[in-house]
């Protein structure tokens, strides 16, 4: 059955292929997100775990509002070229987490902080589930800390993405990178 996903895999790089001319943010997200969506349908112990793992988690997503679309941070190319059309994806989880760090890549805001633990990278901007307090994590070494760079213990704090206009609000910038 895992073959199944190599097929899908093939199928989306169609897609792309396809629409290179009036494929944008959005479109690519939803195309992703049709495309996870299909991995759950299929009937495989270990797909639907895959799925469960990496996946799950964008279903249900308001993407109008938490897609960032100004000065992006993300090279286009690099995404439909590298990430997609000229990856290695050799296998059924690498096509799933290929999937997932797409989205994630396009989907999680990336500020213009710099992060306080490793001052390697930007941080990401996440919401606090339940709450209206933003979350800051960094990609690299995973620390995280709040609006005024206090460092926070991962445990037990649910993140979701942040809404745009949240960031917005708050004037905070994209990252140049």
């Amino acid at each position: 059955m895992s073959h199944i996903v190599l097929k899908k895999w093939e199928h989306l790089k169609k897609q792309i292929i396809e629409r290179t001319g009036d494929l944008d943010a959005y479109a690519l997200v939803n195309l992703l997100l049709d495309w996870a969506l299909e991995i759950k349908l299929i009937k495989d112990v270990q797909v639907k775990k895959y799925y469960k793992d990496f996946l799950e988690n964008y279903e249900n997503l308001e993407i109008e509002n938490i897609l960032y679309t100004d000065e992006v941070w993300y090279s286009w190319e690099e995404i439909i070229q590298i990430d997609i059309l000229n990856s290695n994806v050799n296998s059924y989880q690498r096509a799933i987490v290929k999937v997932r760090d797409i989205l994630f890549n396009l989907l999680a805001f990336k500020s213009n902080k710099i992060c306080p633990c490793c001052e390697d990278d930007n941080l990401r901007v996440f919401l606090e589930k339940g709450s209206e307090r933003l979350v800051f994590e960094c990609d690299i070494c995973l620390c995280l800390v709040d609006e005024h760079g206090n460092k926070l213990e991962s445990g037990g704090i649910d993140l979701t993405f942040a809404p745009i206009s949240l960031i917005k609000s708050k004037n905070i910038e994209p990252s140049p990178i």
